[in-house]
């Protein structure tokens, strides 16, 4: 739980700029987006949203704040050179590669003390690689906030003010103002029933968590010193070795032994000093295929069709050729997908289903020809 403090001291401006560096999330598998997504081609190495892959458009949303040589990503190194292939134009030395997933948590904590090696004074911007962001202005708008009340010693997070009662994200509670547009956290919610996500809605205290943060790079590693001790200790003496092949078995023994945890369980959830900034700039997490009907227009038969697909009778559905032509006739409401080796047919309200079937064909062995 966060106390209402500190909004005092947001009154006294800062004489000293404090050097900015954005941390992107690229290590998500992104299942549900199969069978375009696979294990080393996850949906942020995807032009899913636009014509453009994800992490390259998370980079540029944010590089109004942050030049590219403060830019850093961390992601699997399994996904390394697919990463390399989009020519990001940032250094080498600022991929931040795992040896295997482990949250984000674990991936914050490295970020963290990679950034402070750089400079201990910085603010990190932290961004997964995998939203869609509509109003780019408002996005920077609220980014501004959200630096300035980081400088004030808190950690920020993003709540979207949700536009439907949705089961599928977390939420956070509105506390104190501190001000216009930031509030103090008074507590975390996990994913909804839907009839508590309806009372979320017409409280209007309750906004979706993002999973967007600013912070000092000093007070984060500071509360991961307090509430996950042991991960601080190791990575901070991963991140002190300066001989290579010590550094990397010390990351895979890290990786190993830690706990799977994402950073609201591991740090947001136990702080007293969490803001949150007040967010309305057309976000969506993409989760799944269905979010295409969200963050693009559909034709006048309520249809998202993208490449070569003939249609008749088609309504309220999401139709995507990856090779060849698809032709449907009569159907409403399927998400169809077809790449050259595999074909998804699901009910547009079940994509989340998806992954059950990449968790399937794990089970029959089949993964290395379609995962």
């Amino acid at each position: 739980m966060v106390k209402g403090t500190g909004a005092k001291s947001m009154k006294h401006k800062k004489a000293k700029e404090i050097p900015l560096y954005a941390v992107i999330l690229a290590g998500g598998k992104g299942e549900r987006f199969w069978p375009q997504s696979r294990k080393d081609l996850p949906k942020q190495l995807l032009n899913i949203a636009d014509t453009k892959t994800m992490v390259e458009s998370t980079i540029e949303r944010i590089t109004p704040f942050v030049q590219r040589d403060h830019v850093m990503i961390v992601a699997r190194r399994s996904i390394k050179q697919n990463l390399l292939d989009l020519k990001l134009r940032i250094p080498r030395s600022n991929y931040l590669l795992e040896p295997q997933g482990k949250n984000t948590a674990p991936a914050l904590c490295l970020a963290a003390f990679t950034t402070a090696k750089k400079d201990p004074e910085s603010i990190m911007i932290v961004l997964p690689a995998d939203h869609f962001i509509m109003n780019k202005k408002a996005f920077l708008q609220c980014m501004r906030k959200a630096i300035a009340t980081a400088e004030h010693d808190f950690l920020v997070t993003f709540g979207i003010v949700p536009t439907r009662p949705e089961t599928g994200y977390g939420y956070i509670e509105c506390g104190a103002q501190i001000s216009e547009g930031v509030c103090v956290v008074k507590r975390f919610k996990e994913k909804p029933s839907q009839k508590k996500a309806n009372e979320f809605i017409k409280r209007g205290r309750f906004l979706w968590n993002s999973g967007i943060f600013v912070w000092k790079t000093n007070r984060i590693i500071e509360a991961f010193h307090k509430f996950q001790p042991h991960l601080a200790k190791k990575m901070e003496t991963y991140c002190a070795t300066t001989n290579q092949a010590k550094r990397n078995r010390l990351l895979a023994n890290v990786y190993e032994k830690v706990e799977s945890i994402s950073i609201d369980y591991a740090v947001m959830e136990r702080a007293s000093n969490v803001a949150m900034v007040r967010s309305s700039f057309g976000w969506d997490d993409v989760g799944a295929w269905n979010a295409l009907e969200r963050i693009q227009k559909t034709n006048e038969d309520g249809n998202m069709l993208v490449g070569d697909v003939v249609s008749i009778d088609l309504k309220d559905s999401i139709v995507v050729s990856d090779g060849g032509v698809v032709g449907v006739v009569g159907v409403r409401n399927l998400v169809i997908v077809h790449t050259e080796d595999a074909t998804l047919v699901i009910p547009k309200e079940r994509s989340q289903e998806v992954r059950d079937i990449v968790r399937k064909l794990h089970s029959k062995k089949r993964l290395a020809k379609f995962t």
